[in-house]
């Protein structure tokens, strides 16, 4: 199984070539293309440490990708200004790549100006010590940007709902994959994962993960609805291989709603790709050690604005006092990331049977109330 772990770059384990381009090189040179039928990527490269990555629509995306309304646009950048004033270096944050809608282009989607070739996705799991280095540092600036996003009410009309939660409200209702002929070996994949899933979880954690869903979907409550990022990733964050800056890929996915969503989304995913690594699960159980937790506490450390909140937690968990500083529901976020990964991988890349074991990983995750997610 390629990635199920990390199913927004479910191909995002190919080489960089050593040599991506001469210097001086008159036009771009396409160094990587990957994706799934949802998405595809193609990473090229212009010369003097500059890439672009443009995201297009696969064959079964649902949806045209938009920008954000111009307000939240004005927003964003201004948040993009405050990050650039802070400097370079440790402690300022991830910059935002907005994105240039290109219309243009055939296939259309959306170009972004980079400082690399390669996401924390793919430099996380290698076990290389520079690349972990790399994917720390850039998963605390993550942290901090979130945080400054969510400093941000959001003021800027009716919310468009939560892409990520509304693909995993159509595959619990069914009406995603829906086609389900035959035998559960010849239905589409998400509606066999469907199934296997209902019978993995039981009615009692199956309605739990519909009622999370729906929940995080509705308006928040006490606080009110923030700017969001709607989809942060290891997959749309890219350092540079210096290390001097982050860029976290910004627009495609911008909302407003409950903080929760934007953090647990980032825990989520960590989460999933510590428990693969240790069940021997995807291409993280298949790879070098890796220590998640580091991460997981970096990004935490960076969205709680205090780098030593962290520190001296004990036995790689978190303080009482830094979970109680966290969004509620922050865990059941990162709950439905797992949710999502596996209902994604499943409709945009294929059946795995790894997939049973995944079914078992979010039944114990649910069971828990999501608490294995916030223990590092």
């Amino acid at each position: 199984m390629s990635a199920v772990s990390a199913v927004g770059a479910a191909a995002d384990r190919v080489a960089v070539p050593a040599a991506v381009r001469p210097a001086g090189a008159a036009r771009a040179v396409t160094v990587r293309e990957y994706g799934t039928r949802y998405l595809r990527i193609t990473v090229r490269y212009h010369g003097d440490a500059r890439f672009s990555w443009q995201r297009v629509p696969g064959p079964e995306h649902d949806r045209p990708q938009t920008p954000p309304p111009p307000a939240a646009g004005v927003a964003l950048r201004r948040v993009d200004a405050a990050l650039a004033e802070a400097g370079s270096g440790a402690g300022r944050g991830a910059r935002l790549e907005l994105g240039e809608w290109d219309a243009a282009s055939e296939g259309g989607g959306v170009l972004y100006r980079v400082p690399g070739a390669v996401s924390v996705a793919r430099l996380l799991p290698s076990g290389d010590d520079t690349a972990h280095r790399l994917s720390v540092g850039a998963l605390a600036d993550a942290g901090r940007t979130l945080r400054r996003l969510h400093d941000v009410p959001w003021e800027f009309g009716e919310p468009r709902p939560h892409h990520g939660v509304g693909r995993l409200l159509a595959w619990l209702s069914g009406s995603a994959d829906a086609s389900t002929e035959g035998a559960p070996e010849n239905a589409p994949d998400g509606a066999r994962l469907g199934a296997l899933a209902r019978e993995r979880l039981g009615s009692r954690l199956w309605t739990r993960l519909a009622d999370w869903a729906e929940s995080a979907q509705s308006p928040p409550g006490r606080g009110g609805a923030v700017l969001l990022h709607g989809a942060p990733s290891t997959g749309w964050l890219v350092p540079s291989p210096a290390g001097d800056h982050t860029v976290l890929l910004t627009g495609e996915e911008v909302t407003g709603g409950d903080p929760a969503l934007d953090l647990g989304w980032v825990l989520g995913e960590l989460h999933e790709l510590r428990s693969a690594a240790t069940r021997g699960l995807g291409a993280a159980g298949q790879g070098p050690p890796v220590d998640y937790p580091a991460a997981a506490r970096a990004l935490l450390a960076g969205y709680l604005r205090k780098e030593d909140a962290l520190a001296g937690a004990g036995a790689n968990l978190l303080t009482e006092d830094a979970t109680a500083a966290l969004p509620p529901g922050t865990a059941r976020a990162a709950t439905l990331r797992l949710a999502v990964h596996m209902r994604d991988f499943a409709s945009f890349v294929g059946w795995h049977e790894d997939l049973r074991h995944y079914a078992d990983l979010l039944a114990e995750t649910l069971d828990a109330d999501g608490a294995p997610t916030l223990r590092w």
